[in-house]
């Protein structure tokens, strides 16, 4: 059972086999929104349809941690392991560039010998790594420093995030999702949802999905404007409805005369 776990309006994945099988098992691609100084890394942040549709199928549980925000009184404490932490990014970073430099510090040695630098390979080495690698509480990752918490996580109903989303939505996202599709947030391009015929990673949305409700009316030139965003990108447009009890497209198709 995959563990999603509520914070204020987030919904977030934590554990990595569970990510692991959002993305292979299920086609949930989510967000991922956390980072170490390198790369992107987990929690990842589920749309409200996409934890709705886990609930829905029992795939997975909702959870909520109780006193989690409350920021530690205990200055000195906090100091001092935000102290911690920065050195352990400090000797962490240079390790990494000190391999980076490392990989080329043949050929930098012998321009520079060249050139007239006295100095050995080790001492370039030193110094360009020690010039590379500042990090200082400006520019580190800081941490969120809480409070010890003791209190356990306990199981909420899926009812708590209803008011995330729609269920027009709710619905249109798990009819793709049936028909075997990939899908991500749309927000960027205008619309709900874009659609993919497989993962993002090695694939390119081919819908950009917008849920409108049936009688929604729209001006000449709305209907234009977003027809022709959709072939600046590439992508065909589509409007999602609910007429008689049954998800609705209209697709948007571009001809020039």
């Amino acid at each position: 059972m995959i563990k999603l776990t509520l914070l204020k309006d987030h919904i977030l994945v934590y554990d990595v086999e569970d990510w692991i099988s959002l993305r292979k098992k299920h086609r949930i691609v989510g967000n991922i929104i956390g980072n170490t100084q390198f790369i992107p890394s987990l929690p990842t942040k589920l749309l409200p349809e996409e934890a709705l549709l886990l609930l829905n199928k029992n795939l997975a549980a909702l959870y909520e941690y109780e006193d989690v925000s409350e920021p530690s009184t205990d200055q000195s404490l906090q100091a001092k392991f935000e102290e911690t932490v920065l050195y352990v990014q400090q000797e962490e970073y240079k390790e990494h560039r000190k391999l980076q430099i490392g990989s080329i510090i043949d050929t930098i040695f012998e321009k520079k010998r060249a050139a007239g630098d006295k100095r050995t390979k080790d001492e370039m080495l030193k110094n360009m790594v020690d010039s590379s690698s500042s990090i200082n509480k400006n520019n580190m990752l800081w941490p969120i420093f809480l409070k010890d918490n003791t209190s356990v996580s306990k199981l909420i109903s899926k009812e708590t995030i209803l008011p995330l989303t729609t269920p027009l939505r709710t619905a249109v996202f798990q009819d793709l999702w049936e028909k075997g599709y990939f899908i991500t947030n749309g927000e960027k391009f205008g619309g709900d949802f874009l659609v993919y015929f497989g993962d993002p990673v090695v694939h390119h949305a081919i819908f950009i999905v917008r849920c409108i409700e049936l009688e929604t009316t729209f001006l000449p030139k709305e209907l234009v404007a977003f027809g022709r965003l959709g072939v600046s990108v590439k992508k065909r447009a589509v409007f999602a409805s609910i007429k008689n009890s049954n998800i609705s497209y209209i697709t948007l198709n571009w001809i020039d005369a």
